[in-house]
């Protein structure tokens, strides 16, 4: 079983010895099979300094280089990362043989500063929110830690009408290869990268009741949990789906079930300009601007508004916010949005009664093409 560590947040390796002036450091990433790679990817160099006998090496950022998504394409769920390295004293020559790591698991994701120094985080369920609410015949996506081998099994009371399976992307579309809602599935890790994040897919939800439930069992005998399937049914407003990458480094779905707004922002600059014609008698034509537009160009927002959620809500929120990749699915298309709301103040039954957020997005690019 591999180490998880989360590269969102950093990572150190510390190396010492009583002889250590300075150490070199070669540091390995790929996708595959722990084995696939024999070449390393960065080498770094640092000494001691003054009378320590210590160096630390922070890589995580280097190891996000290769951690990429373009939605519905292409997505590096995880990587393989190791580390080799080599003392030497202050004379230049070795101390001891070359050290080598075992291969970890990156992620990326990230720890809250109260959570300490590099924390796993869950190797199961990899999202905070045991209940999920979704739009009546809409497909649910939550995604699970597939390396310890799991069973997934669900409670419904119409299981023939609907499908699921796990996936390897959160986009892949429904095959006929899936289960109905009687089969159980399970899996055991083939250790290859692109098979640790796993998406488990429901579709055909409209046959889901109001109080159905997923369990998520590890190992044989192993712990559990209870993912909670919350049907929503909206008669009038057209609920978006936001999909974003979460503090686990996997992606989650959340729905925005009420009123939602969009606007645009035009962006322009001006000049004045000369429209005096002396041909013949000096005359201009009113028709024409003398104020001139130039690079005019829009950004539409987006406003969205969750409905009521129960108070653990608020960290999804909260990861929401603080994620650097964001999609709203909108009008049949998924499209890139960044989060414009910029400050989150928490809502508690007590203090709020029911707890609606209300989140303003931007989307990720200009609306007249431009792109060249």
């Amino acid at each position: 079983m591999s180490v998880k560590i989360n590269v969102r947040s950093p990572y150190f390796v510390r190396v010492t010895d009583p002889s250590l002036a300075s150490v070199v450091l070669r540091l390995y990433v790929w996708e595959g099979l722990p084995g696939a790679t024999t070449t390393a990817k960065y080498t770094f160099q640092k000494e001691a300094i003054g009378s320590d006998t210590f160096v630390v090496f922070e890589f995580a950022d280097y190891v996000r280089d290769f951690i990429e998504t373009e939605y519905n394409d292409y997505s590096t769920n995880a990587v393989w990362v190791k580390w080799d390295y080599q003392i030497y004293d202050s004379a230049g020559s070795t101390v001891g043989t070359l050290v080598t790591s075992s291969a970890y698991i990156a992620l990326d994701g990230y720890g809250y500063f109260e959570e300490g120094v590099q924390p796993e985080l869950s190797r199961q369920l990899l999202q905070s929110n045991t209940s999920i609410y979704y739009l009546d015949g809409q497909d649910i996506v939550f995604p699970v830690f597939a390396e310890d081998n799991s069973t997934i099994t669900i409670n419904t009371d119409a299981p023939a009408s609907m499908n699921w399976e796990d996936v390897t992307d959160f986009w892949e579309d429904y095959d006929g290869t899936w289960g109905d809602g009687t089969s159980v599935i399970n899996w055991t890790d083939n250790n290859h990268t692109d098979q640790k994040i796993k998406y488990i897919k429901i579709t055909g939800t409209e046959a889901l009741g109001f109080n159905d439930y997923a369990v998520i069992t590890s190992g044989v005998g192993g712990p559990t949990t209870t993912i909670y399937l919350n049907k929503v049914c909206e008669p009038r407003y057209s609920p978006v789906e936001v999909i974003f990458y979460n503090k686990f480094g996997a992606m989650q779905s959340l729905w925005f079930f009420k009123r939602s707004n969009t606007t645009l922002n035009i962006e322009s600059e001006t000049f004045k300009r000369n429209i005096m014609d002396f041909t013949s008698s000096p005359m201009y034509n009113t028709a024409k601007h003398q104020m001139k537009s130039f690079n005019v160009n829009g950004v539409e927002s987006l406003s969205l508004n969750t409905g009521y959620l129960p108070e653990s809500f608020n960290e999804v929120i909260k990861q929401l916010l603080l994620s650097e990749e964001i999609w709203a699915s909108t009008g049949g298309q998924v499209l890139p949005v960044v989060v414009k709301t910029e400050s989150l103040t928490y809502k508690t039954s007590v203090n709020d009664k029911l707890i609606n957020y209300t989140i303003e997005f931007d989307y990720a690019f200009d609306k007249i093409n431009n792109i060249r």
